[in-house]
C-alpha cells in the first residue's frame, strides 16, 4: 500500500494523520511536533511515500526538516500548489493554507453541491464552494476563548470566564454573568452560521470541523456534516490530485 502522511498545523495543536488512499488508518493530536512523535507514530505502518502540511504558525521550516526524516515526498501546501478546485479569493496570496485545505476536505466529501464550510476553532472561518467547485470567498470572526477573552479583557466588570466542556443548552438566555458571558458567544458563532447558510444558494450543505463543530451542530435548524478531520481529509486529497496529474 502507499501511505500519505498529513500534518494539520493548527493555533493550538498539530493533527498528524495517515492514510491509505481515501481511508484514513491513524491519527495523533499534539501540542506541538517533534521527531520523536512522527517516528513513533509511523513505527507500526512504515515510510509513506508521500507528505503534505499546511501550517498557521511561523515554524514551517522546522516542520519540513522534521518530515523529511520520515517520509519520501515532503511538500508545504502554499497558495500555488494545484488544486482540485479553483480559488477566486482576490488575494489569494493571503488565503490561509487551512482554509484551502477544509475547502478541498469538504468538496472531496461532496463535490457538485454548494457548500458551506466551517471550521470553529481559535477563530471560526466561514467559507463558500460553488457546486461547480470554485471557492468564492469568506469570513473570517473570533472563536470561543476569544470572544470570552474579549470581553474580560475590554471592559471593566465582566470576569475571565473558562470555556466550559458542556454547555447547558435549557435556555438560550444566560441566568448568571458567566452563563451570560457563554451562551453570547456561542450563539454568536451560531447566529452567524444561520445567516450565512440562509443567504447562499438553495441545497447549499453546511460541514463543519474544530474543536467546537460538535457543540455547534446541536444548535443548528439544518442539515450539516461534523468532519473532525476536514484538513487533513482536504490535505490528502490534494496530494492525489497532483500525483495522478
Amino acid at each position: 500500500m502507499s501511505l500519505n502522511l498529513t500534518i494539520d498545523q493548527g493555533n493550538s495543536a498539530a493533527k498528524v494523520a495517515l492514510w491509505d488512499g481515501d481511508r484514513l488508518i491513524d491519527q495523533i493530536v499534539e501540542p506541538t511536533i517533534t521527531c520523536a512523535h512522527i517516528k513513533r507514530f509511523l513505527s507500526p505502518y512504515g515510510r509513506p511515500a508521500n507528505a503534505m502540511f499546511c501550517s498557521v504558525s511561523a515554524k514551517e521550516s522546522r516542520l519540513t526538516d522534521i518530515i523529511a526524516k520520515y517520509a519520501d515526498n515532503v511538500s508545504r501546501l502554499t497558495n500555488s500548489t494545484p488544486l482540485p478546485i479553483a480559488i477566486d479569493y482576490r488575494t489569494p496570496c493571503t488565503l490561509g493554507t487551512d482554509r484551502i485545505a477544509a475547502a478541498v476536505g469538504a468538496w472531496a466529501s461532496f463535490a457538485g453541491r454548494p457548500l458551506l464550510v466551517v471550521d470553529a476553532g481559535t477563530a471560526v472561518t466561514y467559507d463558500a464552494v460553488t457546486a461547480d467547485g470554485h471557492f468564492i470567498g469568506g469570513n473570517i470572526a473570533p472563536g470561543m476563548r476569544m470572544r470570552l477573552d474579549a470581553l474580560h479583557r475590554y471592559t471593566a466588570r465582566l470576569p475571565q470566564v473558562e470555556v466550559p466542556r458542556n454547555i447547558d443548552y435549557d435556555t438560550f438566555l444566560g441566568f448568571d454573568t458567566p452563563s451570560a458571558m457563554i451562551l453570547g458567544a456561542v450563539y454568536g458563532i451560531v447566529g452567524a452560521l444561520s445567516y450565512y447558510r440562509a443567504n447562499l444558494p438553495e441545497g447549499t450543505h453546511t460541514v463543519l470541523t474544530g474543536g467546537w463543530a460538535g457543540e455547534i451542530s446541536k444548535l443548528i435548524d439544518f442539515e450539516a456534516t461534523v468532519d473532525p478531520e476536514l484538513v487533513s481529509r482536504g490535505l490528502n486529497r490534494i496530494i492525489t490530485y497532483n500525483e495522478h496529474k
